[in-house]
């Protein structure tokens, strides 16, 4: 796995988290939410699962909501709680989204009730943080008994193969997973119900030419674009792992 050979205090994480939402999503001006093309691919997969549960007015829980912008859709199934490490962010989205309850603080030392969510979404938190069994089992303490997680990861195949990673700032974790690694932290707590992966990337090893422009020109005469990229999906290209799965009773 990769790590930061080290753990930056909570601090500086909740400093690095605070800046990077308000570079990345929130804008310069706290005036608008930005969300990268990778993010509304995860979020379109998650929420796409999500309605196939048809689930009535769900009690659903997000963790790592960050600016709150899927928090916001979210909304749209159930009642949504929300919660982030990153404190002004928090500020500033329970100004922007009073329907919502935003907590901010370190999500395993919240007081949320046992067995409370129906559903619990985290995209892209997991490898943000240095002991991740902790974390997976208080995901796991605060859903139901039956209840769902929709969980995205980084994939670490792939970002191994990717040459656009910047290499990590003050406070930033990177602990990336593969497939089986999450599968085998998960399987402690949930039932995997789908595994797959999203937003085919990387540019070096096998990559290189699963994505080279030529072979995929070629492939084209065959395969729409569309099938192409969920075909790398479900062959394990994606920059994502997406996860949906049950806890047990």
């Amino acid at each position: 796995m990769t790590d930061t050979g080290g753990v930056p205090p909570i601090s500086d994480q909740q400093r690095f988290w605070n800046e990077w939402n308000a570079v990345h999503r929130e804008g310069a001006k706290y005036d608008a939410i930005a969300v990268d093309p990778e993010s509304r691919r995860r979020a379109e997969v998650v929420l796409e699962w999500l309605r196939r549960l048809g689930l009535k007015s769900p009690r659903i829980l997000e963790v790592g909501c960050g600016s709150g912008w899927l928090s916001e859709r979210l909304a749209a199934f159930g009642t949504v709680t929300a919660v982030d490490l990153a404190d002004e962010v928090i500020a500033r989205a329970r100004a922007r989204l009073p329907h919502i309850a935003f907590h901010a603080g370190d999500f395993t030392q919240l007081e949320l009730p046992d067995a409370s969510f129906d559903v619990v979404v985290c995209l892209e938190t997991l490898s943000a943080l240095p002991h991740q069994a902790p974390f997976v089992a208080h995901l796991a303490r605060v859903t139901r008994p039956g209840g769902y997680l929709l969980l995205t990861a980084h994939n670490r195949f792939v970002y191994e193969r990717r040459d656009d990673v910047q290499p990590l700032a003050p406070g930033q974790v990177r602990h990336w997973m593969t497939r089986g690694e999450l599968k085998r932290l998960l399987k402690a707590h949930y039932r995997l119900r789908r595994v797959t992966t999203a937003v085919p990337a990387g540019h070096n090893g096998v990559l290189r030419v699963v994505n080279s422009y030529k072979v995929n020109k070629l492939l084209g005469v065959v395969l729409s674009e569309r099938r192409l990229a969920l075909a790398k999906e479900r062959l394990g290209f994606g920059t994502t792992i997406v996860v949906l799965a049950r806890r047990r009773g």
